[in-house]
């Protein structure tokens, strides 16, 4: 069995903060859980009857917490495979021996070379014998150390290796195209001494769930919900091979077998201490000021990495580019559009950046105003998760939560430890993590909202002020920690699944008794219209209204950027499409009292996500809004929707003006809210579309005009006079010709926080 103390653990149990209360919702993916590690002498039992003790051997087979590099060659294949395996040894939810394991597989295809001629002979020179290295066992190793006897097995000290941080072996990353499957480790066994001859064997069964890659130009793939075969691996501790010798740790060399049948060979290699790597991007707006660290109580400090460092994760910060200039017709330090932040973000990031290479998430740090918000993550912006944005002169105002003590109305800038907690809960965002009242419940850790951890420290408990923000715990509970080490690579990682595709949406079912009755909580959804046009955005409103005569605990904010809510669109097959959100926009969000009679309310155009178009095809929809949070535990919610038509074209136009719409950039158009000049070939499109002829007032049968595409997007199409400033390359093809359909004036009552307002409002 490892001794571990030689060994500085990632995540160790006294650095985390444990989740208030168990998870209230299963993620819908394969996940590692608590596992018991057996050290005994066999796999027989002891028996009583007196025998002589037989000679045995001492394992040292120092199954040491951290990655490890995986290798299998199947027996005649030409495809084999390599990946990581996270041995946790010190998982706060992994039972009484602390242990969870997880791993990802990757196919390799073999590289086929052209025939080498063959050399001249070379002359022979005599060389004296060597000792073989790298093919002997754990017995023969000693025995060729000189210590033979128990006592020096015992004593034995590793040999110094030699640090080379240009060739020392990492975490490896593998190109995200070439995943092939899940490893959910359910036992593993390592002795601690047997009988000889027995050789000391390291024994890991693992179930093994097999991927399906995601359809072209969509991001998430599916796992099946059973695993799709069982294995195990047979492991002795060899010798490591350069250039594992060089890490220190151990290297294991082995078969894999399926039902008793030996499948192929089997290498793991000890590779790092951390579980995984990542690295973090930060530029800096004019005038902006970027998180800082700060002291750590102890004499040390505390920042980015060491935040994920007591996570398991090994986090490199790169403080890049320094005073970025101000995106010209933007004032910094007021409250930024969706657009303009998505297209600043945009511009800026590292272009070199290869995902399949490198997890790397790009943060963008810009000034705003009190009020705005304190953070945001995009799903989106060349492909899911890659960046998201802290506002430095935003921060702590009293409408959010009464329990910002010293830091109350103050920017983050002036509060060091409450922004780099922000900071790092739009960061652990992007790596596909969701608010912690939604899944366990507020407590003092990072992904809990600002105004809940304010509550939480300086609420009745305590009611200290200064308690907020000099008590912020710079952790993550024990649940994300658990999510963070041991869900599928795809899930996690940038450039991976869409934000918050991992977990159930909808409110919970009747049959699960966790919903609310219509007279103590009510949800009304309502629509503009109940026709759309083939491309025509939908213009949805939802309203949650305490209807009970008490107060209820429930979010301040429903809209779906908040991330209560969630919006499915089922067609008439029965096929789901959930529409996420592209912005994610929460640092207001909290759950709070709502007294009887009150409301609060939220809208949304639906249209698409990165889930694709809400609606593909002519014919009948159901849409439905579900609200779920997290109470003590328990998810609760409630649920409602309403039913839609989407006409079939009946001409030629109708047929352009869906062709124009129905692309993904113009779907990011609509989902930032409009004003996005930096998407070209949205702006093209849509001007197209406002040079098509409005279609004549046409009587639907029940006194209601026609819908039609052009009209959906009355209050979206560029304006004009911008896009001649803004992109005059576009303008130019139109060869001066003036649009025949309508014109736009800009339209800034369209900024994010106007909308905000909005929609989180509550009424009486």
């Amino acid at each position: 069995m490892c001794n571990c103390s030689e060994h500085e653990s990632s995540g160790s149990l006294s650095k985390m903060t444990a989740a208030s209360v168990a998870p209230a919702m299963k993620p819908l993916v394969p996940l590692s859980r608590q596992i018991s590690f057996d050290d005994d002498a066999g796999d027989h039992a002891a028996s009583t009857d007196l025998q002589p003790i037989p000679p045995f051997r001492l394992c040292r087979l120092d199954f040491r917490e951290g990655c490890y590099q995986i290798n299998f060659r199947p027996t005649a294949s030409l495809v084999s495979f390599e990946g990581t395996l996270r041995v946790d040894r010190s998982a706060p939810d992994g039972g009484a021996d602390h242990l969870i394991v997880s791993g990802d597989l990757y196919s390799r295809l073999p590289v086929i070379k052209p025939p080498i001629p063959p050399l001249p002979p070379i002359p022979t020179i005599p060389i004296p014998p060597v000792p073989p290295v790298g093919n002997k066992d754990e017995d023969e190793a000693a025995a060729a150390s000189g210590l033979t006897s128990l006592a020096g097995s015992l004593s034995a000290v590793d040999e110094p290796v030699i640090p080379s941080p240009i060739l020392r072996p990492r975490i490896p990353i593998f190109p995200r195209a070439r995943y092939h499957s899940y490893l959910r480790v359910t036992s593993v066994s390592a002795p601690v001494a047997v009988p000889v001859p027995k050789k000391c064997e390291l024994t890991i069964v693992a179930e093994q769930f097999n991927y399906t890659q995601p359809p072209a130009g969509q991001f998430k793939g599916t796992f099946p919900s059973t695993p799709s075969r069982t294995v195990t691996m047979k492991l002795s501790k060899m010798p490591a091979p350069f250039p594992f010798s060089l890490t220190g740790g151990p290297f294991y060399q082995g078969r894999l077998f399926e039902g008793g049948v030996d499948k192929g060979s089997i290498t793991l290699a000890w590779v790092s201490k951390f579980f995984r790597r990542c690295t973090l991007e930060i530029d800096t707006l004019a005038g902006a000021v970027r998180p800082a660290p700060v002291p750590d109580g102890a004499g040390g400090t505390e920042f980015f990495d060491t935040v994920f460092a007591k996570t398991g994760w090994q986090l490199t910060v790169v403080q890049d580019q320094q005073n970025v200039p101000v995106p010209a017709g933007v004032v910094p330090t007021n409250c930024w559009s969706s657009a303009d932040l998505h297209a600043l973000m945009t511009s800026v990031r590292n272009p070199a950046t290869n995902l399949d290479t490198e997890w790397r998430v790009h943060m963008i740090v810009v000034p705003a105003k009190l009020g705005c918000s304190r953070g945001i993550m995009y799903d989106t912006i060349g492909v899911p998760r890659e960046g998201c944005a802290s506002f430095s002169d935003d921060g702590y105002p009293v409408s959010d939560s009464s329990n910002f003590g010293l830091a109350a109305n103050k920017k983050q800038r002036d509060v060091p430890r409450a922004f780099l907690r922000s900071a790092t809960h739009e960061l652990t965002h992007t790596l596909n993590q969701i608010h912690q009242e939604q899944e366990t419940a507020a407590d003092n850790s990072i992904m809990t909202t600002t105004p809940s951890v304010a509550d939480v420290l300086g609420g009745p408990a305590t009611g200290a002020p200064g308690v907020f923000p000099d008590q912020i715990k710079l952790a993550h509970n024990t649940n994300v920690r658990h999510h963070f080490n041991h869900m599928p690579d795809p899930v996690i990682r940038p450039g991976g699944w869409p934000f918050a595709s991992w977990f159930p949406t909808g409110a919970p079912q009747a049959a699960d008794r966790h919903d609310f009755e219509p007279s103590e909580l009510a949800l009304t959804v309502t629509a503009a219209t109940d026709r759309v046009a083939l491309g025509q955005p939908l213009d949805l409103t939802w309203t949650m209204t305490n209807t009970s005569g008490v107060s209820l605990r429930a979010p301040n904010d429903v809209s779906i950027e908040a991330l209560f809510a969630a919006i499915t669109v089922t067609d008439g097959e029965g096929h789901e499409r959930p529409v996420r959100p592209f912005v994610i926009l929460c640092e207001h969000a909290k759950v709070a009292e709502l007294e009887p009679g009150k409301s609060v309310t939220a809208s949304a155009k639906v249209f698409w996500s990165t889930s694709g178009f809400a609606f593909e095809k002519p014919g009948r929809y159901r849409v439905e809004v579900a609200v779920s949070w997290s109470a003590q535990g328990v998810m609760v919610g409630v649920q409602s929707g309403i039913d839609v038509f989407v006409d079939y074209p009946t001409s030629s136009a109708d047929n352009h003006s869906a062709n124009l719409v129905l692309h993904p950039e113009v779907g990011k158009w609509v989902a930032l809210g409009g004003d996005a000049y930096h998407l070209g070939e949205a702006c093209r499109r849509l001007q197209a579309l406002s040079q098509t002829e409005a279609p004549a007032a046409m009587d639907a049968g029940d006194g209601a005009p026609t819908p039609s595409v052009l009209a959906g997007f009355a209050d979206l199409l560029p304006d004009r006079a911008k896009l001649a400033r803004l992109r005059p390359e576009l303008t130019a093809d139109s060869g001066g010709r003036t649009p025949r359909g309508p014109a736009r004036a800009a339209a800034p009552g369209r900024k994010r926080a106007t909308k905000a307002k909005k929609r989180t409002g509550r009424r009486g």
